[in-house]
């Protein structure tokens, strides 16, 4: 019995360290809520760039590494607050896919991965404060997003090493696109052939078609009617492809260190791992 117990807190123990990552399996393209899942996770791994780059701005504190690290700050909070207003805006239109997906994802990372979501979250409760919907109350986002804003004390965090890979499927998506050029051409024609280009013009075919004063000329010792005309032709090419999309949830080595001590001495110790889904 004594095995038994010791084995069962050493497993809360594990399951305490870093926070307990829950199951988010995604969602594949083509779906509706994945350009969101898409934008969620960017903003997840925006949050990581940041990290990487004050370390690197603490180890050599020059001009460049600080403006590098301001503008992966500014990137990452811009995603985020876009973000934000996506999911107000469907919560306020009554469709709450995206708000739960927010929370399904927010509540499957662990502590100190939470934080990439954090202005995403700030834009949310702001909201709330103002009012701005009824369904999205204090306690409807205290339900969706639990510990928001209580981070664990005392830790940093930075995405480690990759860990392991799960393919979540593949998707094909047939795109089009199309290719169009124009190139100057300038003639004299018939009043027959001006009819025609009249044609085309209204097709699509050409387009700034300029006609001169008509005027007499022998063509083969016949007198014929004609007129200087210029014009663009319009070449337009489709192309078709077929691409590819694999969707991977991908495991992360997750690290940490005392707050106190960003430096490029800075000890780093595993504390358990996060993901990300590309």
């Amino acid at each position: 019995m004594h095995t038994k117990k010791v084995i069962v807190v050493l497993i809360l123990l594990a399951g305490l360290v870093c926070g307990q990552v829950s199951a988010f399996d995604g969602v594949q393209p083509g779906t509706p809520l994945y350009p969101v899942q898409q934008q969620i996770f960017k903003a997840i791994s925006d949050y990581w760039n940041v990290q990487e780059l004050f370390v690197k701005y603490v180890a050599d504190q020059n001009q460049e590494n600080e403006q590098n690290w301001n503008a992966a700050i500014e990137t990452h909070t811009h995603r985020c607050v876009e973000i934000g207003k996506s999911v107000m805006l469907s919560v306020k239109k009554s469709q709450y896919g995206q708000i739960d997906m927010l929370s399904d994802i927010y509540k499957s990372l662990p502590d100190g991965a939470r934080n990439s979501l954090y202005p995403t979250l700030g834009y949310l409760k702001f909201e709330i404060t103002h009012k701005a919907d009824d369904f999205l109350t204090e306690e409807k986002f205290r339900e969706y997003f639990p510990g928001y804003g209580y981070s664990e004390p005392g830790y940093k965090y930075r995405k480690g090493r990759e860990l392991d890979r799960e393919e979540k499927g593949v998707t094909w998506v047939l795109e089009e696109q199309s290719i169009s050029t124009t190139w100057n051409v300038s003639l004299t024609v018939s009043i027959d052939i001006l009819n025609i280009l009249s044609g085309m013009v209204t097709g699509g075919m050409i387009k700034n078609l300029k006609v001169s004063e008509q005027f007499t000329m022998n063509v083969g010792g016949t007198p014929m009617i004609v007129c200087n005309v210029s014009f663009q032709r319009i070449k337009s090419i489709v192309t078709k492809t077929n691409r590819k999309f694999e969707v991977n949830k991908v495991w992360f080595e997750l690290l940490r260190s005392k707050s106190s001590s960003w430096s490029n001495t800075t000890a780093w110790e595993p504390c358990g791992k996060t993901y990300e889904i590309l």
